[in-house]
């Protein structure tokens, strides 16, 4: 990953010219490495057209460097990798190369078995691509063979073995399945931004009792999380307790996780020539519950949307269900009305909604359904399972934050 003092380096290089399609090599000559600084503006100059959305290349290659050196992808926690051939000729700028390129980033996971608990490092998987004309030869299939192996050992610690790794489809199910990564049920629920400030109070006023909310900064994202991801812990370990045949698995919701997501949503919005966003969350006063976002945007403004990141509900034997249901019913308007102010046209999504969550999204949905909408297109959350042999694996609170 490129170093952030080179952040604002100008470009020298022109993109890497195709290869011709007759001398194309063979598959099993082909290598998967770390790229050099320059091999990774490569990267970035194939990929712009598809991900750029509405920035220019200079703007998204700024914004890639800067999520590069966040705290989970800075210092190693990031790797760039290309499959390549070292037979090739190297380009006049010194690539190599590129016939398929993608990125890890490094994660602190837990795995839960039989009542215990074990924290481990797990990666996952991103911009996987492959340039148009080197599609159907098998280059991508080959990349994910290597990186598949790659990660049973990297990075970790005293020879540990990998547990598990994740990537997000975007082409359907089925690809990333032959390979290991198998599909887990990647569900959302939507609700629309709240038109105006009078709706947002009056929908507020129709909840009783009222709640007291308060939004939340980075700083409070940064104090708050560490109990959180104390609860999560607590939580896989009664499920592999209850479940002793299931191996439990989860991302830790730490700042580092959410820090990616806050710096990209900043960079976009600034881009966009608005002030960087300060409200983080909001959080629930008297039980604790919260929920941290970050607004999404992309090529097409009408599916501009507020991102639910994480979602605390508190376990505590004194909270009734009713009570917990009507403080995430005043959060999820706050967040409606966030979305509102940020021009979120597609309203607010929130990933593996809890059924108290779907319960309290009902809540204040004035007689519509609310639909578990089913991602088998887009954003399909996939997992390789590497650890021990278990029934079945769980991934718990795989929801928006672990995305990145």
């Amino acid at each position: 990953m490129p170093a952030a003092k080179e952040q604002n380096r100008q470009l020298t290089t022109e993109k890497q010219p195709a290869l011709d399609l007759a001398s194309l090599p063979p598959i099993d000559s082909l290598v998967l490495d770390s790229c050099s600084e320059i091999e990774w503006e490569q990267t970035c100059r194939l990929n712009a057209a598809e991900w750029k959305g509405f920035l220019s290349y200079s703007d998204y290659l700024n914004r890639e460097r800067i999520l590069a050196n966040t705290e989970i992808t800075r210092e190693g926690g990031g790797t760039a990798w290309i499959l390549t051939c070292d037979k090739l000729p190297r380009a006049p700028d010194g690539s190599r190369a590129i016939l398929a390129s993608c990125e890890t980033n490094r994660k602190n996971a837990y795995v839960a078995k039989d009542g215990k608990l074990e924290k481990v490092v797990a990666h996952g998987i991103g911009s996987v691509y492959t340039r148009s004309e080197y599609r159907g030869k098998g280059y991508a299939a080959k990349m994910l063979q290597e990186i598949g192996r790659k990660l049973n050992s990297y990075q970790q610690v005293k020879n540990n073995k990998g547990h598990f790794s994740v990537l997000y489809s975007d082409i359907g199910p089925k690809f990333y399945a032959r390979h290991g990564w198998n599909p887990f049920a990647s569900t959302h629920i939507c609700l629309q931004a709240i038109d105006n400030q009078g709706e947002y109070y009056q929908r507020l006023a129709e909840i009783t009792p009222r709640r007291e909310t308060k939004d939340l900064t980075i700083d409070d994202v940064h104090s708050l999380a560490p109990s959180w991801a104390a609860h999560l812990e607590s939580q896989l370990i009664n499920l592999s307790a209850t479940n002793p045949s299931k191996a439990y698995v989860a991302f830790k919701p730490e700042p580092a996780q959410f820090e990616w997501h806050f710096m990209r949503e900043e960079f976009l919005a600034e881009n966009l020539g608005n002030n960087k966003p300060v409200v983080k969350g909001a959080i629930d006063t008297k039980t604790g519950t919260a929920v941290v976002w970050a607004r999404t945007y992309g090529s097409d403004s009408a599916q501009w949307h507020l991102s639910v990141l994480y979602t605390h509900i508190p376990t505590d034997a004194d909270l009734a269900q009713d009570e917990l249901r009507t403080a995430l019913s005043t959060l999820m308007l706050r967040a409606q009305w966030e979305a509102k102010q940020w021009n979120m046209a597609a309203g607010v999504e929130i990933w593996d909604p809890k059924e108290l969550v779907v319960a309290a999204a009902q809540t204040i949905a004035h007689g519509q359904d609310v639909k578990i909408i089913l991602r088998d297109q887009e954003h399909i959350c996939s997992l390789r399972w590497n650890g021990p042999e278990t029934d079945e694996v769980v991934w718990v609170a795989n929801e928006r934050f672990a995305w990145c």
